[in-house]
C-alpha cells in the first residue's frame, strides 16, 4: 500500500457510495422525466407506421438491435430542441432506443422525422449530447413499442 493511501476498505466504500449516487441520479432523472412534457403512454401510430414502412430506418433499427442491443424504443414527438410535445401539430415523430447512458455512438441513440426522412437526433442542430442523453434515460423508464430483430418497431 502507498503512504497516504486509503485501505482498500476505503476505496471499495468510496466506490459503492459512488456506484449508488449514480444510480440515485439515474433514478431521479428517469421520475422527474428527462425535462419536457410527458412520454405518450402509446407509440402513436403514424409515427410506427412511418418508421416500418422507411427501408432506412427498418435496416438503422436491425443496426441497434443486433449491433447494440436495443429491444425496445420510446415513440413519441419531438420539437426541434428535442423536447417531448403532445403531438404532430407541435413536433416531429421520434424514435428513442432505451438506454441508462449516452450510446457510444450517439447518432444509435434515437432518430427524428425531418420531412419523409429520420435524421439522427444527435444531428440535430442546437441539440446537446446531454439532451440525448436525458432522452436515452427517459426512454429506459418508459419504452412504448417492442424492436424486432428485423429492424420494423411493433405496432400498437
Amino acid at each position: 500500500m502507498e503512504p497516504g493511501a486509503p485501505p482498500a476498505r476505503g476505496r471499495i466504500a468510496i466506490a459503492v457510495g459512488g456506484a449508488v449516487l449514480l444510480m440515485a441520479i439515474v433514478a431521479i432523472v428517469v421520475l422527474a422525466g428527462g425535462g419536457g412534457g410527458e412520454a405518450s403512454a402509446e407509440a402513436p401510430p403514424e409515427c410506427v407506421r412511418a418508421w416500418n414502412s422507411d427501408p432506412a430506418a427498418v435496416a438503422f433499427g436491425r443496426h441497434n438491435y443486433s449491433g447494440h442491443g436495443y429491444e425496445g424504443a420510446l415513440v413519441n414527438y419531438l420539437s426541434e430542441e428535442a423536447e417531448e410535445v403532445d403531438g404532430a401539430e407541435l413536433g416531429s415523430c421520434a424514435v428513442i432506443f432505451p438506454a441508462e447512458a449516452l450510446d457510444p455512438e450517439p447518432i444509435a441513440a434515437g432518430e427524428v422525422l425531418e420531412g419523409r426522412s429520420w435524421t439522427p437526433i444527435s444531428r440535430l442542430e442546437g441539440v446537446e449530447l446531454t439532451r440525448v442523453a436525458e432522452l436515452q434515460v427517459l426512454a429506459a423508464g418508459a419504452p412504448n413499442t417492442r424492436l424486432a430483430d428485423t429492424g420494423h418497431l411493433a405496432e400498437p
